[in-house]
């Protein structure tokens, strides 16, 4: 064997044994390189380019490749692509996206269409498959070797829909993102050939040389180094020099960008051109469109360079010479040395999403992780300081990651995380994956200084940043830095977090203070271990902390609160369940402990943390439920009712966060009617109700107890009610099935006038079966089934079903169709009988808002037409005196068409929600054994009473017509903390209607004028 041949071996063993070493980590020892030289040509008119790519590329890998590829992002924009079946197929797409790309005309698609390719001037094979381009070489490319690539390519800008595209919402001409064939990264895990649906990337870094020849009235920026600044002018200019243009129509600007990822580029001809120099760092380019929608931009340069300052002393120093805004795009997105924002916005959310996408500049531009595998680090840090520098640029206080931590824990309380190991493309959710990437990641940093301190995480992301600047990093990077920087084991922290879904839930079991000494019990109820700090506050005011380190850790973080004392205990071992501590000396008596204060630890349940238990009470203000503390609120209730005399008590509401353990407490004594007082009719109602979520039945899963007692009619009530569908919430169709178990009595006679002729006297046990798809008010459907009994000696059944369709014909103008229909055993009982003139007895019953105000006078119903209306579209026929042929049976049948009209939607806050109508219905209720036992029915009057079970004589249809106006109460927005916490509000809508025809009345003109007053709930 020759020396040679000796040599190369040895060369490949060592090649080989670096990529199996670096196969842990990233591409540490190597990287490839790039260097794009490239011409194109845009026409406006017909938005297509065409131009040359000459592609430099040096494999500095161990392997030999035999074949290349290529991103041709704009063929993802076409109807039937990748991104746009997934758009249409996922359970919640993005916004900006839908069917959008579906419904594009040829003239609005966009495509790359590579007409040659040559590889060192020979012609290679190519075949294009959606948005990858395969490239099959006429050689192959050795380690350490380059080649370069010479392509013509023509290409079609599609409307702005995602990131990329032209003539977005704002008005902007061009927002020139991934518009370029772009070569595919190939490190130590292979070649990274994701075709694009929309969501990360990942990129070679190399030098950019690009000239863009375009209309001349198009004003450019973007990624890259102007170089021809004085034939261009358009502020890039040297004042101090003549801007000499060529002649003619267009102009070619020529930029270069050493050391970048990706070239992004924008244009319009009307943008203005704005340059903020700071004094130690790089220029600020301002492109936007000058109109009153934009006019905080002339503030964004000042913003920008002191975010600059601030990210540079917290992190390191930003590499590049500029960076530019730029108006366009569908939101915000990062480029190296530039961003694309849409520009409509107020002052917080401009510099907010500023800030995030120049953050971008350290994590996604010069770091450059590979976003597609741990989107996390590159959006999650940018979070993480993205919270601490606005916090820093408006002097705000609090926990700035307070939001993030919200966001996380709805979406684990939805069950809905996914592991964010898992690849950016496919996430099964859009929540999943930005609540994950963005928020769980910002979390991850965050809950990683209360496991190493602040001090060292501060100084990890500061070693990380100045290590790792152009050498694509991943987590075990970024592991090992912070092991080293703080001392401590951290394999365990970034298993848990990045590859499970496992939750962190720690609590105070057990507290017990003797005379000389404090006995505490903790207790992990999650899977995810944590260490534990704990905060000892005693009565004379004076802190203690105690820190119990994860024996995984194998050390302690250092003390983080050197004004109080800490002791540091024995390591929890993962596998014990409790851990029981001894605080010896503690004389003064503990007024509060609480496990981690600083709420920096993702616990899903922070109402054990803390010792006593934490109550946020409210007295006469709404509850909030945050993090910290159960909410509570607790007024005081008084009424008056003219059978129910003076009614006076407390009423409270409580819940935790989501609506969980939400709790519902009335108690109200009642003086029984003041005239001829007897103090034997003092009686006493109430409400008590609980509800939470129930993890075992699915994700959208709940049970409420139920018990209740108004004006001598009391039940007691057990439902589990749960949403059907894989993905619960964010199912694009609400699906709901609800069981009830329940009994009611009517056990005194105490009742209101308007329930006690149709309420049977007894107990009454039974239980129903619903099921609702969409919102059976507006556009769905709801059926119920109910079996009950009055003990032993009778029985009833019955079945109802309704379904409405909503029909925008404007932002003002509706019209909704519905149908109901219902039938019932003749045994049923009357309070669940049906009169097509309003709710039934039992539903009045629940109407709070109605009996009410109902009850101040027993005459109201009558002297000023007050009804509960249920929206049946029958107006009218409830009202007493009338001669109304309606009368409750045990089947009936409905149809109703309602027009509303909303002319101050978008006008002062009082009158938005007040709403015009012009409704008719038309139905009928009878007595039968069947359903299909219908009555003799006529139109326009008749007679018949058809009481006795069977057809016979003859009755009219019922059909209404009328006019109305509507105020929904519950839609103000100064009640909307207190609406979900009071019944008398939930859904509150007060209603004035006019029926001037009503068909069969008997004894009164039926086109007399009438008017309804209606006080229920929206429907």
């Amino acid at each position: 064997m020759s020396l040679r041949a000796i040599f190369f071996a040895i060369l490949t063993i060592f090649f080989t044994d670096t990529a199996l070493a670096s196969a842990t980590t990233a591409a540490s020892s190597w990287q490839n390189r790039v260097n794009y030289s490239m011409n194109i040509h845009m026409d406006v008119e017909s938005h297509r380019f065409s131009g040359g790519q000459r592609l430099g590329f040096t494999n500095n890998s161990p392997d030999t490749l035999h074949r290349v590829y290529y991103h041709l992002y704009f063929n993802a924009f076409q109807p039937g692509s990748m991104m746009d079946v997934r758009s249409r197929t996922i359970v919640d797409p993005d916004g900006r996206v839908r069917d959008r790309i579906y419904h594009l005309e040829d003239h609005e698609i966009g495509y790359h269409r590579v007409q040659r390719l040559t590889q060192n001037g020979v012609v290679v094979q190519h075949r294009t498959e959606g948005t990858v381009l395969i490239v099959d070489l006429a050689e192959p490319i050795l380690p350490g070797s380059d080649t370069v690539f010479e392509m013509t390519f023509e290409a079609q800008v599609p409307v702005q829909i995602r990131r990329t595209g032209r003539d977005n919402r704002e008005g902007i001409a061009y927002s020139m993102a991934h518009w370029y064939p772009r070569l595919a990264q190939y490190d130590h895990k292979g070649w990274h050939t994701h075709p694009y649906i929309g969501r990360e990337f990942y990129g070679i870094f190399g030098d950019f040389d690009v000239r863009i020849t375009i209309d001349s009235a198009y004003v450019l920026g973007g990624t890259g180094y102007l170089q021809n600044a004085q034939e261009i002018g358009h502020g890039y200019e040297d004042p101090a020099l003549p801007v000499s243009r060529p002649d003619g129509p267009e102009l070619t600007w020529h930029f270069f960008a050493p050391d970048v990822i990706d070239f992004m580029w924008a244009a319009d001809p009307d943008f203005s051109h704005d340059i903020f120099y700071m004094e130690n760092g790089p220029r600020i380019h301002l492109l936007y469109v000058d109109r009153p929608e934009t006019r905080f931009w002339n503030v964004l340069g000042d913003f920008t360079a002191a975010a600059i300052e601030f990210i540079n002393e917290y992190i390191g120093e930003y590499p590049y010479e500029q960076f530019s805004i730029i108006q366009g795009g569908d939101g915000g997105m990062e480029y190296p040395m530039a961003t694309l924002i849409t520009g409509h916005r107020g002052l917080s959310s401009l510099v907010s999403v500023t800030v995030h996408e120049l953050l971008h500049m350290w994590f996604q531009s010069v770091v450059a992780t590979n976003e597609s595998l741990y989107s996390w680090i590159d959006e999650g840090f940018t979070v993480y300081m993205q919270n601490l520098t606005m916090q820093h640029l408006f002097r705000t206080s609090g926990n700035p990651h307070l939001s993030r931590y919200m966001a996380y824990l709805r979406l684990v309380d939805r069950g809905l995380e996914e592991p964010l190991s898992t690849h950016a493309d496919h996430f099964e959710t859009n929540a999943a994956f930005s609540m994950g990437s963005y928020s769980k990641g910002a979390i991850f940093l965050n809950q990683l200084a209360y496991v190493i301190g602040e001090d060292a995480l501060k100084r990890s992301l500061r070693r990380f940043y100045r290590e790792w600047q152009f050498r694509h990093p991943g987590p075990d990077d970024f592991r090992r830095i912070a092991e080293q920087e703080s001392g401590l084991i951290l394999n365990w922290y970034f298993d848990y977090m990045i590859n499970t879904t496992h939750t962190i839930d720690y609590g105070i079991r057990r507290v017990r203070q003797g005379s000389d000494s404090l006995h505490i019990t903790l207790q992990r109820n999650g899977v995810f271990p944590m260490p534990v700090d704990v905060e000892v506050e005693y009565a004379d005011g004076h802190r203690e902390w105690v820190h119990i380190p994860l024996h995984m850790m194998l050390g302690a973080k250092d003390h983080e609160h050197p004004g109080s004392p800490r002791t540091v205990m024995p390591a929890w071992f993962w596998t014990h369940p409790e851990y029981s501590l001894t605080l010896p000396g503690r004389e003064a008596d503990v007024v509060r402990i609480e496990i981690d204060p600083g709420n920096r630890m993702a616990d899903v349940n922070r109402l054990d943390n803390r010792w006593p238990f934490p109550v946020d009470r409210r007295f006469m203000r709404p509850a909030v439920a945050d993090w910290n503390h159960y909410g509570a609120s607790y007024r005081p209730a008084l009424w008056y009712g003219g059978q129910a005399g003076i009614m006076a008590g407390m009423r409270s509401y409580g819940t935790y966060l989501f609506g969980n353990h939400a709790m519902e407490a009335s108690f109200m004594l009642t003086s029984g009617p003041l005239d001829g007082y007897d103090a034997a009719a003092t009686d006493v109602d109430y409400r008590l109700s609980w509800s939470n979520r129930i993890r075992g039945l699915g994700r959208e899963a709940f049970l409420e107890l139920a018990a209740l007692r108004y004006y001598g009619i009391s039940e007691e009530r057990a439902t589990i009610s749960r949403r059907l569908g894989r993905w619960g919430a964010l199912e694009p169709v609400r699906r709901v099935v609800t069981l009830s178990a329940y009994h009611q009595a009517r056990t005194s006679n105490r009742i209101n006038p308007e329930l006690a002729g149709d309420w049977e006297r007894g107990s009454y046990y039974g239980f129903s079966l619903g099921y609702e798809h969409g919102d059976p008010a507006s556009n769905g459907f709801g059926v119920e089934v109910a079996a009950s009994g009055f003990g032993m000696t009778r029985s009833g059944a019955y079945t109802t079903a309704g379904a409405n369709r909503t029909f925008e014909l404007s932002k003002e103008l509706s019209t909704r169709f519905g149908i109901s229909a219902g039938a019932g055993a003749l045994s049923m009982p009357s309070q669940y009988r049906w009169a097509v003139s309003g709710p039934t007895t039992a539903d009045l019953w629940r109407n709070e808002a109605y009996w009410g105000i109902a009850n101040i006078d027993g005459g109201f119903t009558g002297h000023i037409h007050l009804l509960a209306n249920d929206g049946s579209g029958l107006i009218g026929y409830g009202l007493p005196g009338i001669g109304s042929p309606d009368r409750p049976g045990n089947n009936y049948m409905t149809a109703t068409i309602w027009n509303t009209f909303s002319p101050f939607r978008r006008g002062a806050t009082l009158l938005r929600p007040m709403e015009f109508e012009l409704f008719s219905g038309i139905g009928k209720s009878w007595t039968a054994r069947r359903f299909t036992d219908f009555p003799k029915l006529t139109f326009g009057g008749g007679s018949g009473d058809n009481g006795d079970g069977v057809n016979g004589g003859s009755d009219p249809i019922l059909a209404s017509v009328g006019v109305g106006v509507t105020y929904d109460v519950s839609a103000l927005p100064w009640l909307s903390r207190w609406v979900p916490q009071s019944r008398l509000l939930q859904n509150l809508q007060l209603s004035v209607r006019m029926p001037f025809f009503l068909n069969g009345l008997q004894g009164h003109d039926d086109f007399g004028a009438r008017f309804v007053i209606g006080v229920s709930e929206r429907f």
